[in-house]
């Protein structure tokens, strides 16, 4: 129940107590949770406080209002804010990852990455990662074989940013283009999907904090599963 006595926000600690309840299975995906008069009667705080929590719970993706229905229990989404590794976002949401390694072959450095690797051989690396068994993410990867020792199939299972680090080469930041995609068979296939489904694609060059690029990836999401945002920055200084 609600402490009214207690130095957290009351808001704030109805939202921990819906979330909870989500977490529990009391209200499941797709299901639309009680009223604001049926919460307001619940909880003991007023209508202002419930739609103040509702409203930081949509924002966050966790709940969607309907007009005329009522607010409804989304479908988890994998989230990235920061820089850091898809695997890292998994591991801090509490779901299970797993990945399929669907390609891992040397090839020659293609004319277009010349001018990015000065090396003859790269890496690629075609991932598909699984998320609570839904096909997420599709990681393609080129990285100059120079870059790493030994790799195999199963250590590409795991964090790309990890094994990376243990050869000496920490990702500091990524510069990247984002486009949306429109779903064709291929993509169908690809992640096991019958009907269309959103799709975004971002190309990235990854690079430690010398702004030499470590690695490349183009990367294509289920933009109904994943969601990016994206932090920008004015920079200061007069404006000419």
């Amino acid at each position: 129940m609600i402490d009214k006595s207690s130095p957290i926000p009351v808001y704030y600690q109805l939202k921990e107590a819906i979330k909870l309840k989500i977490a529990e299975g009391v209200w499941k995906v797709g299901q639309c949770i009680d009223s604001e008069r049926e919460l307001s009667e619940t909880y003991g705080v007023s209508r202002m406080t419930i739609r103040q929590a509702l409203g930081e719970l949509v924002q966050e993706g966790i709940l969607v209002r309907e007009k005329g229905k009522g607010t409804f229990v989304c479908e988890p989404k994998v989230k990235q804010k920061d820089m850091m590794s898809f695997s890292e976002i998994i591991q801090r949401t509490g779901m299970k990852l797993n990945t399929e390694v669907l390609e891992f072959e040397t090839i020659d450095t293609p004319e277009e990455m010349q001018d990015i690797f000065l090396f003859e051989h790269l890496y690629k690396i075609n991932r598909m990662r699984i998320v609570e068994g839904e096909r997420v993410a599709n990681e393609i990867v080129y990285i100059p074989c120079d870059y790493c020792g030994y790799i195999d199939k199963e250590l590409l299972k795991g964090s790309l940013y990890k094994l990376l680090e243990d050869f000496g080469y920490t990702i500091s930041h990524s510069e990247s283009s984002i486009q949306a995609l429109i779903m064709d068979e291929y993509y169908k296939n690809l992640f096991s999907v019958r009907e269309n489904v959103p799709l975004i694609k971002t190309y990235s060059k990854n690079m430690n904090t010398d702004n030499k690029v470590i690695f490349i990836e183009e990367a294509v999401y289920r933009s109904d599963k994943y969601i990016l945002e994206v932090n920008i920055l004015r920079r200061e200084g007069k404006i000419k």
